[in-house]
């Protein structure tokens, strides 16, 4: 489908990564057809109309699941009933449409490894029956991949992709390379453990919140590995929990059909942020999204080469998304290494040695990368370094910074050899990393 901001999303290769530090949540209230915004720190409204669904021209409002900031001035909003996603401006004004066809009793929806990810129910409409769907970043239709059961949330962890299965009540593994089920992450037996599992969300620790529509009724908690930590109890409280998300004060909301309710971790009570509503899935609303920062000057090496240091994405404090360190216009067959510090703060940067145009751009200490090779022809500029900031935090997790929390910095730089160079050595320019959920 052609539409004005094609160009743009086609731009971002690894799109959906929270890279605003999101200081609101967007709520799907299915009963009056609306997206309510509150504060991602302690869940009071913040606006209680901010996307009126029922403005929209087009397929009318049926049952909104999911509203999610695409990341390129969009925000895209799943029904489950009307089997479409509809589009609308990033400050919530205007209707722009919906997109997609082939679908048929739809429910979650995640941006990450380059693609749309959406969870499709039905047969109808070549829906492909129990699926996640796969889409390009520009909503062009790739493939469908079946799953054991129904799908209902969609999040990145780990490098894959983890779908909430509320047939067998387990969390899915998935390969986002191949769309293949690879594993489950955690098995429940449906009675103590979570039974028919929706949203899907990560914690500021990394850990792992599901929904649990049908008793035990409540929000279930897991470590990486699957391993269940928590049962956050709304029996006789809640309604069809569907929607989960952790609070910057470390606090839960869950959307029920009953409500948007807030669960005290301290007191281990539950409070009413507004009643008598079906509140389905709750996201961040992301606006004027950030990128990683270049800064500082990157030396020049011995055969007239200029590094360029920059980012996929900002990294998450929960790895939920992919953030790979990228350096290009290297020398060829030239060994090195990422080196990155957590505090840059009153420090200018210093010569790398006398008669060096390197410049050291980040403040000790600091933590070396593993080292690679730039690859390329040796005297071109046609080396390049990649170092993935999830795999290197996952395999070292005593690593300088560690553990990250939102909003934390991190500075990162290349150093390389270059025998022929004063002090043998060189460096790139350095980048600014923000990191987000």
């Amino acid at each position: 489908m052609t539409r004005t901001t094609t160009l743009r999303i086609l731009v971002a290769t690894a799109l959906f990564s929270p890279t605003a530090l999101a200081q609101e949540l967007m709520v799907v209230d299915a009963t009056n057809d609306r997206i309510v915004l509150v504060s991602a720190v302690d869940g009071t409204v913040t606006n209680s109309n901010f996307i009126a669904l029922s403005g929209s021209s087009g397929s009318a409002p049926g049952l909104p699941i999911q509203a999610l900031c695409n990341g390129a001035g969009e925000i895209w909003v799943t029904d489950q009933t009307a089997d479409t996603v509809f589009r609308w401006s990033e400050d919530g004004t205007t209707f722009l449409g919906q997109w997609g066809t082939g679908r048929d009793n739809i429910r979650g929806i995640h941006i990450d490894f380059g693609r749309v990810w959406l969870a499709n129910f039905g047969t109808g409409g070549a829906g492909y029956g129990l699926a996640v769907k796969e889409y390009s970043l520009a909503t062009s239709f790739i493939a469908s991949h079946s799953l054991p059961g129904s799908p209902f949330g969609i999040i990145s962890h780990n490098g894959e992709l983890l779908v909430s299965d509320s047939t067998n009540d387990d969390l899915v593994r998935m390969d986002p390379a191949t769309g293949a089920v690879i594993g489950i992450l955690h098995d429940s037996d449906g009675v103590t453990g979570i039974d028919f599992p929706g949203q899907l969300s990560k914690t500021q620790a990394g850990n792992i919140l599901a929904a649990s529509l049908v008793t035990p009724v409540g929000a279930f908690e897991y470590d990486p590995n699957g391993v269940q930590l928590a049962y956050f109890d709304g029996t006789g409280v809640l309604s069809t929990p569907q929607g989960v998300h952790e609070l910057l004060n470390g606090n839960i909301l869950v959307g029920a059909g009953n409500g948007l309710w807030l669960y005290d971790r301290v007191l281990a009570t539950w409070s009413a942020v507004i009643p008598s509503i079906d509140a389905n899935y709750i996201t961040p609303y992301l606006v004027g999204a950030t990128t990683p920062t270049a800064f500082c000057t990157a030396g020049t090496s011995s055969n007239g080469c200029v590094p360029s240091i920059s980012a996929t994405a900002q990294p998450s404090a929960s790895l939920a998304t992919s953030c790979v360190i990228q350096v290009a216009g290297v020398e060829g067959q030239r060994s090195g290494l990422v080196f990155y510090g957590v505090d840059n703060s009153g420090f200018s940067p210093l010569p790398w040695g006398s008669g060096n145009t390197s410049f050291l751009c980040v403040k000790p200490p600091t933590q070396r990368m593993p080292s690679q090779s730039s690859g390329g022809t040796p005297g071109q500029c046609d080396g390049s370094f990649a170092q993935d900031w999830n795999a290197f935090q996952t395999a070292f997790p005593g690593s300088l910074g560690t553990p990250f929390a939102v909003g934390d910095k991190a500075y990162a730089q290349l150093w390389y050899r270059d025998p022929a160079a004063p002090k043998t050595t060189n460096l790139s320019d350095g980048l600014e990393l923000t990191l987000a959920p």
